[in-house]
């Protein structure tokens, strides 16, 4: 008797030195009511007990991967990927997430249901703020004209691009697309990069209301940035604000006439931001 396939969700989740919220992220992921999950935690040189700890849960689902300590999250995304490029079916699906997160058991089921009820989507999750359950910036607007990324909200403008923080991407889009650019983009931008590079490849953003992601606080976030000194904040691959990857961002992707002349209007709309 012939009997229904379930797609298998690959979930890959880069970790450093946050053994805690490594564990909660895997509980998380082992109380998923989905019934196909395989988890692949890409440890990238964590000294905190991480690495231990992970050796000895022995659970089928679990494969990790163990990084130098070099990988930031474009090297750590890139070898996971990578992995399961390798062994997954073109049904199956990749689940791009990081392990601080909080999910309920339907979380994944949420995504799948999202993406089977959509043809050739890209599903992105809702995203709170877990302390004060605001709601954070799920996806991104990209205006390639004038070089700048804002909140994508209330369904105003196109979504272009998508947090990795949760992110269901169908494997027959990965294996057209490839891995993400962990050349140019080691830390931050790969995410954005990436999802970008699905979208214009043909696959449609969306971000699905049932599925909820809740986080660390924004407000933290900007803390440390603001904590940074004026080069770091524009020139550390470790900011998010980091100009040089945001100019190879808008080198590579967008309309082909626009990314030819990124150098010459590059100044200029980082001199139109700051003029208004």
């Amino acid at each position: 008797m012939m009997t229904d396939v379930i797609p298998i969700v690959y979930c890959v989740a880069p970790v450093h030195n946050r053994l805690e919220t490594t564990k909660h992220f895997l509980e998380y992921i082992n109380e998923q009511d989905y019934p196909a999950v395989r988890v692949i935690i890409v440890n990238d040189g964590s000294s905190d007990g991480t690495q231990e700890y992970l050796a000895q849960a022995s659970r089928p689902n679990l494969t990790v991967l163990e990084g130098d300590g070099n990988l930031w999250w474009g090297g750590a995304m890139h070898l996971g990927m990578s992995y399961v490029m390798g062994i997954a079916q073109a049904s199956d699906y990749l689940l791009m997430m990081n392990d601080d997160v909080r999910i309920g058991r339907n979380y994944i089921s949420a995504l799948v249901k999202e993406s089977v009820s959509n043809a050739k989507v890209v599903v992105g999750s809702s995203q709170y703020d877990d302390r004060s359950g605001s709601r954070l910036s799920s996806g991104w607007h990209v205006d390639y004209w004038s070089l700048c990324l804002t909140d994508w909200k209330d369904q105003k403008a196109s979504l272009d691009a998508l947090p990795g923080r949760g992110v269901l991407f169908p494997m027959h889009a990965v294996f057209r697309v490839g891995n993400v650019n962990a050349r140019l983009f080691p830390h931050y931008f790969g995410d954005i990069e990436y999802t970008a590079r699905v979208s214009e490849s043909g696959w449609k953003l969306l971000v699905s209301k049932e599925a909820t992601v809740f986080t660390s606080s924004s407000s933290e976030r900007d803390v440390k940035f603001r904590e940074m000194g004026i080069f770091a904040r524009y020139f550390s691959f470790k900011s998010r604000r980091n100009l040089i990857h945001k100019f190879l961002f808008f080198s590579v992707r967008g309309p082909l006439l626009l990314r030819i002349f990124v150098i010459p209007r590059f100044p200029l709309a980082l001199i139109a931001k700051y003029i208004r």
